[in-house]
């Protein structure tokens, strides 16, 4: 498998609400709840096979950054935490002009549930005039792959909503809770969330990169049923020198009652190769196998 020719191995600050007025606020809670329609509607989909067949995709950048009507963009960019717009805005797609496959590795470690280590791919079938994408995915194996649709038009990397999605589904399936509450967390916490300027190692190199932290419960009435996800905390790691920009994205859960229960989810860059490389290495392969 391609996987196995790429290893590569590497390595927020407190929240800030902006209320800024009345209207502000419920402007946003409008444009909240039309993400909150648009993501629930395209991930109940989870009938659509990885493949290249577009004819029911969705289109990336309105999924991404619809946040409203086209004349309140700017102004709503204006009035966006910087978390949310290195994530919803910012282009991490743009030096990719063609076909290739951005590779992750996912690796769960809980002392509740069976530990694993698996594999994320985002294939970028086809790099249109405009260098928007047609994106493919696969995540996971097995009992533990999620599906999900593939999308047209993209310019933002969608691995970390499939990192969401797939934890708020789990969520959903350990406490009885829904999935559509723990995703409205999330994002409005991501919403109030400033970026922290860092400096990572990758290639042995010390690279500029930008840290996003946020806790989604700590302020939320939780059933008991929930509460060991009271101080769970999310940290995303963007650097621009990342093809797809998302370096690694990590949850971290301790039990306020029971220090010995703790979660952690990690899916962190493994590389990127064209489809041009992986056609060559395959032909390589065979090669050698024959001789």
């Amino acid at each position: 498998m391609v996987e196995n020719y790429i290893n590569i191995d590497h390595k927020y600050s407190a929240m800030k609400f902006n209320n800024k007025s009345n209207s502000l606020f419920h402007i946003s809670c409008f444009l909240f709840f039309l993400v909150s329609l648009i993501f629930s509607f395209s991930f109940s989909n989870d009938h659509i096979e990885n493949s290249e067949d577009f004819s029911k995709a969705e289109d990336a950048e309105e999924k991404r950054i619809k946040w409203g009507t086209e004349e309140f963009k700017l102004e709503l960019i204006k009035e966006m935490s910087s978390a949310n717009i290195a994530l919803f805005i910012d282009e991490h797609l743009k030096s990719i002009n063609e076909p290739s496959r951005i590779f992750y590795k996912f690796q769960k470690e809980s002392t509740r549930e069976d530990n694993f280590i698996g594999n994320v791919v985002l294939n970028i079938v086809k790099v249109e005039k405009d260098n928007t994408k047609h994106i493919t995915f696969r995540y996971l194996k097995g009992r533990n792959k999620v599906r999900f649709p593939p999308q047209i038009g993209a310019k933002g990397n969608p691995v970390f909503m499939l990192f969401f999605e797939r934890d708020s589904r789990d969520m959903q399936r350990l406490t009885g809770g829904n999935a559509l509450f723990f995703r409205s967390r999330i994002r409005h916490t991501i919403a109030a969330t400033e970026i922290e300027d860092i400096n990572i190692e990758y290639n042995n190199k010390n690279i500029l990169a930008k840290k996003i932290s946020f806790q989604p419960f700590t302020k939320t009435e939780l059933k008991n049923r929930v509460s060991r996800y009271k101080t769970k905390k999310f940290v995303i790691i963007m650097s621009d020198e990342i093809p797809g920009y998302i370096y690694k994205i990590q949850t971290f859960i301790k039990d306020l009652e029971d220090p010995d229960d703790m979660v952690k989810e990690t899916l962190q860059f493994q590389g990127i190769r064209t489809n041009k490389e992986l056609r060559e290495e395959y032909k390589s392969r065979k090669e050698q196998n024959k001789s």
